[in-house]
């Protein structure tokens, strides 16, 4: 057996974590994966309210198989719009933030030979 004979691929799992859902009570679905708590699906008034394993949640939808997809894909539309939304609360908050820091310093600098 040569180099050139042997496959460079990577070896790819024998089983790879599927999610499962559960029905814990009506109108509310648990998911987990790789037996570890992945998120949960909660009925609501007009819809469909889905988490994630930290609580927070992704969004509302119209179809329970809707919310339930938006677990499984980070790139959804709605985990993007959301996690655009938190960085850009971020960078405000920081910056509001920063200038009421260097206002203060600037104050108390203006201040100091009065003291």
């Amino acid at each position: 057996m040569t180099m050139s004979d042997v496959s460079l691929t990577p070896p790819t799992p024998l089983v790879s974590a599927r999610t499962l859902w559960a029905k814990v009570d009506t109108g509310f679905w648990v998911a987990h994966r790789g037996g570890e708590y992945f998120g949960c699906v909660d009925a609501v008034a007009g819809g469909f309210v889905a988490r994630d394993a930290h609580g927070v949640p992704i969004g509302r939808y119209d179809s329970l198989e809707t919310a339930k997809s938006s677990l499984r894909s980070t790139t959804h539309p709605a985990n993007a719009s959301r996690r655009r939304l938190i960085d850009r609360t971020a960078l405000v908050a920081a910056t509001a933030l920063g200038g009421t820091a260097l206002a203060l310093g600037l104050t108390a600098g203006a201040l100091a030979p009065y003291l």
